[in-house]
């Protein structure tokens, strides 16, 4: 088949080379169902919009992109934004610029990959940072392979062990499981998120003699989710003493909705957190968290990937959990 050039491409579907570079670029306004014609019409005539001819004089984007699974919540990621924090200052004074591209959960998330992987094929993107966690980013790293172009991948994936900056969910929360035996606590909770299988494993390893009365909470990212869960727990297990969220902002939801019942932190409950957000230490009371060091993963993955735009070699990285004693336990 012919490569088409953009020309060429938008004549065949009628729409003007403008549209078509918009469509790729994500930039500009463009009709929603129009980037859905055009990206199902390119991958159908095997077209790819060729970004570098914009600037022939660098035979290499100076652009890296950060992408996560996107989570359906009221209020932003704050884990992914520490994590971008440390990105961004790693690549401040390298020339290399950050694009963030989640992925959305939502029907077109097939149709989004498909608009990503063109984006990179036709040289968009110098490098890529990836967040484990969803089906989607198992294929991008396929897509950085065959594009060659240079990725880290943040978290665990299976069978990506070389480049890859990781942590052990499951330590940090069996440091948090250990501690509530050690003070005494008896009737523990857990309070679940996403992807948190590793978390609420090493929970139950850390509560050792104390597992058979562990209460599991389904849980969410937001929030109200956090405040329904103790709602949920004093309606129906009163006796419920100690907690480990699966992230920071179940526990903010979970300790505001306690003291509005006139529940005492850390007497009546003690609460963990997971990630160590920033915005931790501010609570009333300052809340105890299992730091996974998201600012450190973002710089460590930064660096990686400017080792290997310099055409050095990496060496896979893992961060050690720590769990930061404050007020709520």
């Amino acid at each position: 088949m012919k490569k088409l050039n953009i020309k060429e491409f938008s004549s065949i579907i009628g729409v003007s080379t403008a549209t078509v570079s918009r469509a790729f670029n994500a930039s500009g306004r463009i009709n929603e169902k129009t980037r859905r014609y055009i990206i199902e019409k390119a991958g159908e005539l095997g077209y790819h919009a060729n970004i570098h001819a914009r600037n022939l004089s660098s035979p290499r984007s100076n652009i890296a992109g950060l992408f996560y699974p996107l989570l359906a919540g009221e209020q932003p990621d704050y884990f992914i934004n520490e994590i971008q924090q440390g990105v961004q200052s790693a690549l401040m004074d390298s020339g290399i610029l950050l694009q963030v591209h989640p992925f959305p959960a939502r029907a077109d998330a097939e149709l989004t990959l498909e608009t990503y992987r063109t984006y990179v094929l036709s040289g968009g993107l110098g490098a890529m940072i990836i967040v484990a966690g969803s089906a989607e980013s198992v294929e991008l790293v396929k897509v950085a392979r065959e594009a060659e172009v240079p990725y880290v991948v943040i978290g665990h994936m299976s069978g990506e062990t070389r480049y890859t900056v990781s942590f052990d969910n499951g330590q940090g929360a069996r440091l948090a499981g250990k501690f509530f035996v050690r003070t005494g606590r008896r009737f523990p909770a857990y309070i679940g998120g996403h992807l948190d299988k590793r978390k609420k494993l090493g929970f139950l390893e850390g509560l050792g003699e104390i597992s058979d009365k562990l209460t599991i909470h389904s849980g969410g990212d937001a929030f109200i989710h956090g405040a329904n869960a103790f709602r949920e727990l004093r309606a129906n297990r009163p006796e419920t003493d100690c907690v480990l969220c699966a992230n920071d902002v179940l526990a903010a939801g979970f300790i505001k909705a306690a003291q509005e019942s006139g529940a005492t932190i850390p007497e009546d409950i003690a609460v963990i957190g997971f990630d160590d957000l920033s915005f931790a230490r501010y609570l009333t009371p300052a809340l105890s968290s299992v730091s996974l060091k998201l600012n450190h993963i973002g710089l460590s993955a930064a660096r990686q990937i400017l080792k290997l735009l310099d055409g050095n070699d990496i060496t896979p990285e893992f961060v050690e959990c720590e769990l930061i004693f404050r007020d709520s336990a």
